[in-house]
């Protein structure tokens, strides 16, 4: 079973709900962030990263775009919701992006106010990797329903293992 790094958005943790989808596909760390009091956060996480030598990284919002550079520095498939990419409420030490052929799947709600949808959507145009794929959803806001999270989760798996 894969082994995948999953990185909840800020101020939030994974619901047991979503918990029990993602380890129906895979073997799920998913520790407990606090992405306000860790300005090396993507230090921590990449040394997370190689310690555990994941397959992939799953994030949702503030995850999403950690999800999102980790993917670039590792070259492992990278789901992302809702990602954090263009718009975030504090300053946060990122690498340099890089191009390369790892697949990332961005998964957007059109409603999204958070990470405001059509920004996020500008960003993503502009990303060096061009191996992307970009799931819009009208109806969706920040928050991910379960149903949408289940079938893009299953999808994805389905898609790279």
């Amino acid at each position: 079973m894969p082994k995948v790094l999953y990185l909840h958005g800020l101020d939030g943790s994974l619901s047991m709900e979503k918990r029990a989808v993602l380890e129906r596909c895979f073997e799920i760390v998913a520790p407990q962030l606090d992405y306000r009091n860790t300005p090396d956060m993507f230090d921590k996480l990449s040394d997370l990263f190689v310690s555990e030598n994941f397959d992939a990284v799953i994030g949702n919002s503030m995850g999403g775009c950690f999800a999102y550079y980790l993917s670039l520095s590792y070259s492992v498939p990278a789901l992302c919701f809702n990602p954090a990419l263009n718009y975030r409420p504090f300053d946060i030490a990122l690498p340099e992006l890089k191009t390369n052929n790892n697949s990332i799947v961005f998964v957007i709600g059109g409603k999204d106010t958070v990470v405001p949808a059509t920004e996020n959507f500008t960003w993503i145009r502009r990303n060096p990797n061009p191996n992307f794929v970009l799931k819009w959803y009208n109806e969706m806001e920040h928050r991910v329903d379960i149903t949408t999270f289940e079938k893009e989760v299953e999808v994805f798996a389905q898609h790279y293992f």
